[in-house]
């Protein structure tokens, strides 16, 4: 009887042990990109096929936090709009009391968030009441439609305004499906168990706000909300977002009562020397240091032609776009096909328009990517869905690749969330993007600028107002900046000092476990080159040393500079000679 009670003792623990989890922090971006969730251990994995009914059918859970926010990720077993028609339910004790809160699962649930519903219940002290998005500060990505998800929680947020959504340290998180296929995480009672980790972690390497490569070209995407360029209660706000930004060229949505003069003026008022504009659908503008030459309808959106000369030998197709909203998917998706076909078509010759080989093309603007994933697959890779109206799908760059997403993040928060409103159901989402051809074009320096996470040193170097990008428009300002691979600068002028260096594409990419990368130097001189991740952390530095006039290659073996193997992922490589500096892509697959 004595060994059967041990038994039982040990069967206990156990049991305990598999629901508990050690906490480590991590910097997580909350971007529906599950690279930087490998270190994560997974907390629970659920069983399969053990719903009632349907396909959703819950897989392995993640857990950790940073000092910013409790960090879920979860499959969910099929591709389901997290925000919308579902049931799925999140009840997260808080308290680690299971006789306070909703009694479900074995927990005490002080919340109740429900995805699809957009809304929840907290119980702090025995009341209930009713919250919204804002007052948990929940951020979910991807935000299309997807079989997997990143869930961020404020750490700090007061539901009701005055008790903390997490008053402890130790949490037991619960998930259900409330639907008719009534899956559950875990199947036995009592949750998981996360107890937070307030170890140190790295300081997130804040993109700069001012424009760092004087050779490349920046690009602003920027929704402005129902012609608030114009609005004088937001204009001030507008003006030290643009003085704080420079950019060289605009692709702004939601200026529906005003022409492109008006808009060209606002802008030369705001900026200062001469600019140039036009625009096409209801609201579509493109605004550019550059001249325009034309510009072509697109079912609602437009495509822009400028002259990048005297600068740079070349011409670039510049598309602006913002496509239906909500639960629109197919006239959605109809609009992204056209945009696409008209890449398509402009590559060949005979069409309206033809393009030179090579020639850069950048599309941007709010495209609503708030339903099926396939938009953006589309948007990205050619994939025509609507063929009998729109044609072949098609390779839309020219090395017959895939166009490049730019991916901006927020500048001091690991987000890339560009829509943003406390008023809304809906929790911040990323919905305006830049999409480039990178076979021609290499981003150098890219963000989201989300004022309200910006350093109060940052706020005065750049004369901006805490509030400004939400006082301004729902949309956050999007902004890249490109370098053009093929195309030297060919003006003399003060803001374009040559070049002395190029960096070409490592080889072989993707690559496991070696890869070369090549750069030339037209003059002697001392030359760094550094690896780093996809959140900007530092990996390896390959060289720093002086080169000499010619052709040098360096070899990375895939391992950071502390000796350990680095993960499969993206990572990005910096040549810097002196003031000026390169940055290509490479993607490391193991």
């Amino acid at each position: 009887m004595k060994q059967l009670f041990k038994l039982q003792y040990f069967l206990c623990f156990i049991l305990l042990a598999m629901t508990m989890l050690s906490a480590q922090p991590h910097r997580i971006v909350t971007d529906g990109d599950y690279e930087d969730w490998q270190p994560v251990p997974v907390a629970h994995t659920d069983p399969a096929g053990d719903q009632n009914s349907g396909n959703l059918d819950f897989g392995r859970l993640w857990i950790t936090n940073d000092e910013f926010s409790l960090l879920i990720r979860l499959e969910v077993g099929e591709e389901i709009n997290l925000q919308d028609f579902n049931s799925v339910t999140l009840y997260l004790d808080t308290d680690n009391n299971p006789g306070s809160g909703l009694s479900i699962g074995g927990i005490g649930a002080e919340l109740q968030w429900t995805f699809g519903q957009r809304s929840g219940t907290f119980r702090p002290g025995g009341s209930t009441i009713n919250i919204f998005q804002n007052d948990i500060g929940i951020v979910t990505a991807p935000t299309v439609t997807d079989d997997e998800f990143e869930i961020s929680l404020k750490r700090d947020a007061r539901p009701n305004g005055s008790d903390l959504l997490f008053p402890g340290n130790t949490i037991r998180i619960y998930v259900r499906d409330n639907g008719s296929g009534g899956d559950r995480l875990p199947n036995s009672n009592g949750g998981i168990s996360y107890t937070f980790s307030d170890t140190p972690l790295p300081d997130i390497v804040a993109p700069a706000i001012a424009q760092k490569d004087p050779q490349a070209i920046r690009f602003l995407s920027y929704n402005v909300l129902s012609d608030g360029l114009f609005d004088n209660g937001r204009l001030p706000s507008f003006i030290r977002l643009l003085q704080a930004i420079q950019p060289t060229i605009i692709g702004f949505q939601e200026i529906y009562g005003y022409n492109a003069q008006e808009v060209t003026d606002q802008v030369e008022s705001i900026l200062g020397g001469q600019w140039y504009g036009a625009k096409r659908g209801p609201d579509n503008f493109a605004i550019s240091r550059y001249p325009i030459l034309s510009s072509y309808q697109i079912d609602g959106n437009g495509a822009f032609l400028i002259d990048l000369r005297p600068d740079f030998d070349t011409d670039l197709l510049f598309l602006v776009a913002h496509t239906p909203c909500c639960a629109n998917n197919d006239g959605r998706q109809r609009e992204i096909d056209a945009m696409m076909a008209f890449v398509r078509d402009a590559k060949v010759p005979g069409g309206a328009l033809s393009l030179d080989p090579e020639t850069p093309i950048v599309i941007c603007g709010d495209m609503n990517l708030v339903g099926d994933s396939q938009q953006l697959t589309t948007l990205l890779t050619g994939d025509i869905v609507n063929t009998g109206s729109y044609g072949p799908s098609f390779s839309p760059d020219w090395d017959g690749s895939d166009f490049s997403d730019l991916f901006a993040r927020h500048t001091d928060l690991p987000q890339v969330f560009t829509w943003y409103s406390e008023n809304s159901s809906f929790s911040p989402g990323r919905l305006d993007f830049i999409v480039y051809s990178d076979a021609v074009m290499t981003a150098v320096q890219q963000f989201v600028l989300f004022t309200p996470s910006l350093p109060l040193d940052t706020l005065i170097q750049y004369g901006i107002a805490p509030n400004d990008a939400i006082d301004a428009s729902d949309h956050l300002p999007v902004v890249g900046d490109f370098r053009l691979n093929n195309f030297t600068a060919i003006s003399d002028g003060e803001n374009l000092p040559p070049v002395n260096f190029e960096l070409a594409q490592n080889y072989p990419n993707p690559f496991n476990p070696t890869t070369n990368i090549r750069f030339r130097m037209a003059e002697s001189g001392f030359v760094t080159l550094k690896i780093f991740d996809a959140l900007g952390k530092q990996v390896r530095l390959l060289l720093n040393d002086r080169r000499n006039i010619g052709t040098h290659m360096v070899t990375w073996d895939a391992l950071k500079d502390d000796g350990g193997e680095a993960a499969s992922g993206i990572y990005y490589y910096t040549l810097q000679v002196g003031e000026q500096q390169l940055t290509r892509k490479m993607l490391l697959l193991r």
